[in-house]
């Protein structure tokens, strides 16, 4: 049996986490797991596709913006930092999934927009990642879904400044 905190009932580990009480106690732990598991499933659902959560996520945002981003700006709706943004964009382009093309509004700035290759990935791919949520969810009760994700949501809202790459 394991402690929890207050308020919470107690609960066998399948893990034998009693022994690491310390850590099993730590929410940015527990966060950084999930993450782990996320991309686990992500990449099992998508196999072979040679696409990261990351560049399925810009895709995502390019497909259902509705029109071009400058690279910070993709960058920022994705949350990552300006320099991974653009490796992942510059692999992005390579594969023909993306066009980038100066800013008529600032020489130093790209603008990005998805190809029609790139809309049909989002396409392709878009049952794939639900599923692979679907999956990472699927210990949860519907209501404990929506809490889960409420909670998520404040705890990034109340936390973006502190992020390398706060979100716009």
């Amino acid at each position: 049996m394991t402690k929890q905190n207050a308020g919470t009932a107690e609960e066998e580990s399948p893990f034998g986490q009693e022994k690491y009480d310390d850590l099993w106690g730590r929410p940015g732990y527990l966060i950084r797991r999930l993450h782990q598991i996320h991309v686990g499933l992500f990449s099992e659902a998508c196999g072979g596709l040679d696409l990261t959560a990351v560049q399925y996520a810009m895709l995502s945002v390019l497909f259902s913006g509705g029109g071009k981003f400058d690279q910070l700006s993709l960058s920022k709706a994705v949350g990552v930092d300006r320099t991974s943004g653009a490796d992942v964009i510059k692999r992005l382009e390579r594969r023909g999934l993306i066009a980038r093309e100066p800013s008529t509004e600032d020489r130093r700035a790209f603008v990005v927009s998805i190809t029609e290759q790139g809309k049909e990935v989002v396409r392709q791919v878009r049952p794939m990642m639900e599923a692979a949520q679907d999956r990472l969810v699927s210990p949860l009760t519907s209501r404990e879904r929506d809490t889960f994700t409420r909670l998520l949501r404040k705890m990034i809202e109340a936390n973006n400044d502190a992020s390398r790459a706060p979100m716009a």
